[in-house]
This record gives C-alpha cells, structure tokens and sequence, in this order.
C-alpha cells in the first residue's frame, strides 16, 4: 500500500502543478489579447483544444504523473466559469456568441478526443 498513496500524492501535486500553468495560460492569453473579440477566440479554440485533450487522457486512462499534470493545464485553461462571468458581461451580440460556441466547441473538442483515443487503441 505504501506505494499507492505515494504514487497518488504525487498525481495530488501534478495535477495542481497542471492546473496552475493553466490558469497561467489563460491569464496570459486575456492579457495578451485583451478586446472582446480576441477573449471570444481564445476562450473557445481554449476549450476546444482542452476538452479534446482531457477527453483523449481520461479515455486513455491518467496513469502517469505527467499525464495528471496535462489533465490538470486542461482543465484549468478551459475553465467554464471564466466562460460563465464572459457571458454576462459582454455586448448582447458576443454575450450570445460567447453562451453558444464555447460549449459547443468544447463538446466538439470532447467527441474527437474520445475518437482519437479509440483510433490510437486499436
């Protein structure tokens, strides 16, 4: 049992090693390209290119650190509730933009994840 906990402190560590760097990245990408355009851009190909590879690493199974720690970036880069508060702040037309295609664009990153994992184990 020893090496169990250890192996699954040290996914605890990565996986908020992970999420910080993401959270880094978005902060980065606002700042980067700060007009409402760009955060609508950047706040959906995010969630797409996330969602696609946590759908991918979950379907694979996260067994390495390492692997822990991407899953982590993921999900923090592709926070929804960063795509919640720009829903409501934006003009109606991006607002609506925004509610629409960021989780459609993380649903379509999800589905092909999954079949790149189904294409990879065979």
């Amino acid at each position: 049992m020893p090496g169990r906990h250890q192996q699954s402190r040290s996914h605890t560590g990565a996986l908020v090693v992970g999420g910080t760097a993401g959270a880094l990245l978005r902060y980065g990408m606002t700042t980067a390209w700060p007009l409402p355009r760009h955060v609508f851009m950047t706040t959906t190909v995010t969630a797409a290119v996330a969602f696609m590879v946590a759908g991918f690493l979950v379907s694979v199974g996260v067994t390495t650190a390492l692997r822990a720690a991407v899953f982590g970036m993921c999900a923090s880069a592709a926070s929804l509730s960063a795509w919640a508060v720009l829903t409501i702040s934006q003009p109606p037309k991006l607002s609506i933009a925004f509610l629409i295609g960021t989780p459609a664009a993380a649903v379509a990153g999800l589905l092909c994840g999954l079949l790149a994992a189904r294409v990879v184990a065979r």
